[in-house]
């Protein structure tokens, strides 16, 4: 993303000619899909983001998600073909640019008529939504959350494709685990560094579980017995029940893996996928690393302000094409101890500045090491303290009638990072004044005979200081006319 860029998401989509919530005399799935409709533009900034909405369908794309300004078009498709135990019911949906790929992921929202999953025989708790490859027929699982009150799927996607709602057709019986595909990440593997896989892996039956799950892999075109790594439970993941596997980046070369996944509940039934494996597999591309910037992150940060954060995610690109994937990035850290750091999700990494001074943002992925230089400066001020002499004011500060005394402020935040503030001073006690601009944050004894005390105080933004002050008091000479003793008078 260019600095000061004004993003511009125009979201092109169908919207509905006279549709509403589907009730108990609605019509077929059939007749579900949104009709030809005008086109719509939503405007989505770095801070806020945007959404668009139909009455059937809403997709949510976060702030940070996209690095330039893109037109997203979005249209309705006829249901594919099932795949074994997947049922496509009711809604699919393009969007495109096909294989635009999200820094976050954005969150696609599909409402279904519940009466028509209900006559086919179909459970809604199984309902997902899924990516669908046209060319290969081929369905990977996105997972969703199901309200079965509303109707309605929701899931997180990572790139624009083909989606498609679905069911799982179950068996009366003990069923074996559904595997729904594999999402690789980076998509398109590259050479000699790691590659995360995630699947979407259930058990639909009341009493079983997961049992265990895992990936087989070999090199593309090898003929190799497969190798294998365990899948386990994405801890850190709020859309399904995902299973992940990290693939070291030794086993990846240029020519992809051919892979299967296979699981078995606790009742000992087990699934492949594909459903032949291994005899058949499926097939992931891979590439060489970029020749001069194999890595980075999706965005340049070059200063930030104590206690807020910027999430960012890092991206590694291969020598094939111009994309930047976003990969789980293995480490990362706030160089010199001025932040701290975390992951908002099991993608992005979120950067939290703290102490004020030159710094960098760091991350690894397998060998590739990544640094951003970055600039602390103070944040929010929680107290300010007045200085003497470059040290706190003593309590109390002592001065002499009619002197000056140069005085200074700071201010600190919920870090103590301090920074210079010019703060509006003012007396109390009838001590003195203090002078106006040319003379700032000097204090103007009184000249007064008698020791006074009094205090200053200093304020900014309604924030407040104040210390005492002891003025000496400068004496008077000694009268008799009156005949009584002035005990103010100073004998010479």
């Amino acid at each position: 993303m260019k600095p000061g860029k004004t993003w511009l998401l125009c979201l092109i989509f169908l919207s509905v000619a006279g549709c509403e919530k589907q009730g108990s005399d609605s019509n077929s799935g059939s007749d579900w899909l949104l009709a030809l409709g005008a086109t719509t533009q939503l405007r989505a900034t770095p801070t806020d983001g945007g959404t668009v909405q139909t009455p059937t369908m809403s997709l949510t794309v976060p702030q940070g998600a996209l690095e330039e300004e893109t037109t997203i078009t979005y249209q309705p498709i006829e249901m594919p073909e099932g795949d074994g135990s997947i049922a496509p019911l009711q809604a699919g949906y393009k969007f495109g640019p096909a294989g635009l790929q999200f820094n976050k992921p954005a969150v696609l929202k599909i409402c279904y008529d519940a009466k028509d999953v209900i006559a086919r025989g179909l459970q809604e708790k199984t309902m997902q939504i899924q990516y669908h490859d046209p060319d290969t027929g081929e369905f990977v699982s996105m997972g969703g959350d199901v309200d079965l009150v509303n109707h309605c799927v929701t899931s997180p996607i990572y790139h624009f494709s083909t989606y498609v709602l679905t069911a799982q057709i179950l068996a009366v019986t003990n069923n074996a685990p559904t595997i729904g595909g594999a999402s690789f990440f980076p998509g398109r593997l590259i050479e000699g560094l790691p590659a995360t896989v995630r699947s979407s892996i259930r058990d639909w039956d009341p009493g079983s579980a997961i049992a265990t799950a895992r990936f087989y892999y070999r090199t593309a075109g090898s003929g190799a017995a497969f190798q294998n790594i365990a899948m386990l439970p994405e801890a850190n993941d709020g859309a399904g029940q995902f299973f992940t596997a990290k693939i070291p980046g030794v086993d990846i070369t240029a020519a992809g893996l051919e892979y299967y996944i296979e699981a078995f509940d606790t009742l000992n039934a087990s699934r492949t996928r594909p459903a032949a494996a291994p005899t058949t597999f499926s097939t992931v591309a891979g590439q060489l690393p970029h020749p001069t910037t194999p890595i980075r992150f999706q965005t340049t940060v070059t200063q930030m302000t104590a206690g807020f954060s910027r999430d960012l995610t890092v991206q590694v690109r291969g020598n094939v094409s111009g994309t930047n994937y976003p990969v789980p990035a293995d480490t990362l850290s706030f160089a010199g101890g001025k932040g701290t750091t975390a992951r908002p999700n099991w993608l992005s990494t979120r950067y939290t500045a703290e102490i004020m001074g030159s710094s960098a943002l760091d991350a690894t992925y397998g060998s590739l090491n990544l640094s951003q230089p970055v600039t602390v400066y103070p944040g929010l001020l929680t107290r300010i303290e007045v200085l003497y002499n470059g040290a706190v004011l003593p309590d109390p500060l002592n001065v002499d009638a009619g002197s000056v005394t140069q005085l200074d402020a700071v201010g600190y935040d919920a870090y103590d990072n301090f920074t210079f503030v010019l703060p509006n001073f003012t007396t109390a006690g009838g001590i003195g004044s203090f002078g106006g601009p040319a003379n700032y944050a000097q204090l103007f004894a009184a000249n007064l005979a008698v020791d006074t005390s009094g205090t200053i105080t200093a304020t900014v933004g309604g924030l407040s200081a104040t210390y005492n002050i002891f003025l000496n008091g400068s004496g008077a000479a000694c009268q008799f006319d009156v005949g009584l003793f002035d005990s103010s008078c100073l004998y010479n």
